[in-house]
């Protein structure tokens, strides 16, 4: 007889999960605005943030710079490094995050991170909120796969912690995560209070929740289940 748990892997979205990471990055494109520059379109932007930190900035420069297509290399490297220098760890958990991870690293979960965020942004966080020690892996945007929302990077990210998809739980905010989740056949669990458009975004999800302190029950209320084995 074989005892184990139903997700023994869990998978978190990093922007939007675990990290409100909007309005710090929204005050490095105003900070580098120029006064004559149109308005920006804020929601917009924020959508564009599950796709990643690039190309979030790169829509911001071009909402920007307008017909003046010359200027926007130029300001999306200075919305970049002052999002670098001022602004990124100023970024912070949602409610009962740190709890969350804590108690499901004490439980015997394994944990990854799995993001459309570049590396040395994502472990400055990590390492910021002392979080890095809960996560086994950390697969981010640059490690030489396909972006989410292909499957590729989450099914990457359980291999390495080694646990097969169909016994593990991925936690987003997006319609990226959801179509990530779905290609990857991976549950998919999804945090109401991130950068999605509409709640039909993260279909199909297994739970739904507004703090972290309730996927953290819905996790404990699963019943351990057992395998009967040959040996039984």
């Amino acid at each position: 007889m074989t005892t184990f748990t139903p997700y023994p892997a869990i998978v978190f979205d990093l922007d939007g999960t675990l990290l409100d990471t909007w309005p710090s990055l929204l005050a490095a494109v105003r900070a580098v605005a120029p006064a004559s520059a149109p308005s920006l379109d804020p929601t917009a932007l924020r959508l564009a943030l599950s796709q990643g930190v690039g190309p979030m900035f790169k829509r911001a420069a071009t909402q920007l710079a307008g017909p003046e297509d010359g200027v926007r290399p130029a300001l999306f490297a200075a919305m970049s490094r002052h999002y670098l220098d001022h602004t990124l760890v100023t970024a912070t958990p949602y409610a009962g995050t740190g709890a969350l991870l804590a108690g499901l690293r004490a439980a015997g979960h394994t944990l990854a991170v799995c993001t459309n965020r570049d590396r040395a942004s994502t472990l400055t966080l990590l390492a910021h909120h002392e979080w890095r020690a809960h996560f086994s892996h950390v697969h981010c945007l640059d490690d030489g796969l396909p972006p989410k929302p292909d499957g590729a990077p989450l099914l990457a990210t359980l291999e390495r912690v080694g646990h097969p998809s169909g016994r593990a739980l991925f936690v987003g905010d997006s319609q990226v995560d959801a179509r990530c989740a779905q290609a990857a056949r991976v549950d998919f669990a999804a945090h109401r209070g991130g950068y999605h458009a509409r709640p039909g975004d993260l279909t199909p999800a297994v739970f739904t929740y507004d703090h972290a302190g309730d996927l953290t029950h819905w996790i404990a209320s699963h019943p351990t289940r057992v395998l009967e084995t040959e040996d039984d």
